[in-house]
């Protein structure tokens, strides 16, 4: 006595059997690749057989196994963007873009440092030093007037200073691109 798995199974099996080689013609010209191909169908199939309950239109088994395909393997070639081979020397030629260890320590203590300022003068102090924007146009974000713009400016240096001056030796901050009085 067969059970119903089996029944689904060889019903499966037969509506796949006499479309396999057209199924496997269709991935291997898709993918280019024989492996890939291989993969392909067996992600396919599997996909078919658990929504095959669901199938309403048996005549259509062919269409239904070529659509899984192709989004299998347009997932596939997705994904394929993400992932790549490893070459060792490749990866010793590489540069390290990453900062030194210790202007990534000056530059997290700048971040706190603007962490701790008034909301207006940080926004101010990030539009301006940070992201380079022109005093006209961090005026216009922030809906203020142009010297309203730089007193923020001159006070967030000089609170940002003062945070910033028992962790450094020298007189100079590293920081600020121009000079306060070049703003005002």
């Amino acid at each position: 006595m067969r059970t119903e798995t089996q029944i689904r199974q060889d019903e499966f099996l037969a509506l796949v059997e006499p479309l396999y080689e057209r199924l496997e013609r269709f991935c291997r010209v898709m993918t280019r690749n024989n492996e890939e191909a291989r993969d392909v169908i067996s992600e396919t199939l599997l996909q078919a057989y658990s929504v095959f309950g669901s199938v309403r239109n048996r005549q259509a088994f062919l269409s239904f196994l070529f659509s899984i395909a192709s989004r299998v393997h347009k997932r596939r070639f997705r994904q394929s963007k993400f992932r790549g081979t490893y070459d060792e020397s490749k990866a010793l030629m590489m540069q390290d873009t990453s900062p030194s260890p210790e202007v990534a320590a000056d530059v997290a203590l700048l971040h706190e440092a603007i962490r701790q300022l008034p909301e207006k003068q940080r926004e101010a102090i990030i539009l301006f030093e940070l992201l380079d924007l022109p005093l006209e146009e961090v005026r216009r974000i922030q809906g203020s007037s142009l010297s309203a713009v730089k007193v923020r400016l001159l006070r967030a240096r000089q609170r940002l200073t003062a945070m910033l001056r028992p962790h450094f030796e020298t007189q100079d901050l590293p920081f600020f691109s121009c000079n306060v009085a070049e703003t005002l």
